[in-house]
């Protein structure tokens, strides 16, 4: 079975003006964390941030845009292996 586990590192700049910016390994440390942690083995289809499950926003619950992005994906890809 894949481990279908949507992992972000965030580098992220507020929108308040206060930058939060995180060093290599604590933008690291949420891959890390899933990937050796046996206390989410058995957590599949969760979104994590800061080794937390959390909440995507509605657009990574949004199933006509993940279509057209995927979509575009495919397409952008096949256009680019023609090429080559």
């Amino acid at each position: 079975m894949i481990k279908k586990i949507y992992i972000i590192s965030r580098l992220k700049i507020e929108m308040n003006k206060r930058r939060c910016m995180y060093d290599l390994l604590q933008g690291a440390s949420t891959t890390c964390y899933l990937a050796l942690h046996p206390q989410v083995s058995g957590i599949s289809g969760s979104y994590f941030v800061d080794n937390n499950v959390s909440e995507t926003s509605s657009h990574g619950r949004d199933m006509d845009l993940a279509k057209k992005l995927w979509d575009f994906s495919v397409n952008l890809t096949n256009q680019n292996s023609r090429s080559q």
